[in-house]
């Protein structure tokens, strides 16, 4: 049973199978100087930056580097919250080593109110012209449980074990 509620026009609760999450409409849009503050934010995050890169909060220096570097040469989309424009993450395909990898990443005060499976099916629908989404890398470490969560609500189907960057996981195919 699917029980939606409208609320202060941006907001919408779900009620599903007993669990209520709320979802904040997103959109995916390029990277902007006024997300510099969020954005930084959210690479000094440790439980955000816990599965990605170095494994753990950059410095300020190399926070401000990464931004002005994303700044200069996007690659994946910035996440923003569809009616106030504010920056939430971001999502889709980065080429690394030379392998088309897709990923997200959002900063932690918007966790679990189903952004990450909204972004992907956005950047997916996107990307999906541009890319032979059969060649691009999705992996998810054994111990980011929402994540795969994300994977099994939007189908994606895992195709075998593997590590990278010194973690084990799974590597998952997109399906639309």
């Amino acid at each position: 049973m699917c029980v939606q509620v409208e609320y202060r026009a941006s907001y919408i609760i779900q009620l599903l199978h007993g669990e209520v999450s709320l979802v904040i409409p997103v959109k995916l849009r390029d990277l902007q100087q006024k997300d510099k503050t969020a954005v930084m934010s959210m690479l000094r995050d440790p439980e955000v930056m816990r599965f990605l890169g170095p494994g753990r909060a950059l410095t300020e220096d190399e926070a401000n580097s990464w931004f002005e570097s994303a700044l200069t040469n996007p690659t994946r989309f910035a996440i923003a919250e569809a009616d106030k424009d504010e920056f939430i993450g971001f999502c889709g395909i980065k080429q690394i080593d030379g392998v088309f990898d897709f990923g997200y990443f959002i900063r932690s005060e918007f966790w679990g109110n189903g952004i990450a499976a909204k972004a992907c099916e956005l950047a997916v629908e996107r990307l999906s012209t541009e890319f032979d989404l059969d060649t691009v890398q999705v992996f998810i470490a054994d111990d980011n449980v929402a994540s795969k969560r994300v994977a099994q609500k939007l189908g994606w189907q895992a195709t075998h074990s593997g590590s990278k960057d010194g973690e084990y996981g799974g590597y998952y195919r997109i399906t639309m």
